[in-house]
């Protein structure tokens, strides 16, 4: 298993595929956790823009393994059973997910919210990471 000696940045590009709201913004991993930050925009189809919670078993997982990386803390969204209720399809959200850390390696990463998703489920599935490509940032 690789060990996390550097704190590395990765910016997502646009997903082409998949769920596109929320967006996956970043993904940051060091020896101490793993975060996801996303940015979400209300639906149009809501007259108040709707809400948004995340399940407290969202875990992460590495392709190719069984091991789950809990949800440790949400910055700027509610851990269900609250939400945040928006006031109109105009509002958006920026919010950071802390899982426990991952190694640093190679690979495709899982963000798993429900083993058996709803489309109100945020589960984002082949998240590249590319060890080359991260930036290396200041703890």
């Amino acid at each position: 298993m690789a060990t996390n000696t550097k704190n590395l940045l990765f910016e997502i590009p646009e997903r082409k595929e998949g769920k596109q709201n929320p967006t996956l913004l970043r993904v940051l991993l060091t020896k101490e956790f793993t975060r996801l930050d996303f940015g979400y925009t209300t639906p149009w189809y809501y007259e108040k823009g709707g809400w948004i919670k995340i399940s407290p078993k969202t875990y992460l997982q590495v392709e190719g393994s069984t091991e789950k990386h809990v949800l440790k803390e949400a910055v700027g969204i509610a851990i269900a059973p609250k939400r945040i209720n928006f006031e109109s399809t105009e509002d958006w959200q920026f919010f950071t997910l802390y899982f426990e850390p991952i190694p640093q390696k190679e690979g495709a990463l899982n963000m798993i919210e429900a083993e058996k998703p709803t489309e109100n489920d945020f589960n984002f599935y082949g998240i590249e990471l590319k060890i080359a490509n991260g930036l290396e940032v200041l703890g």
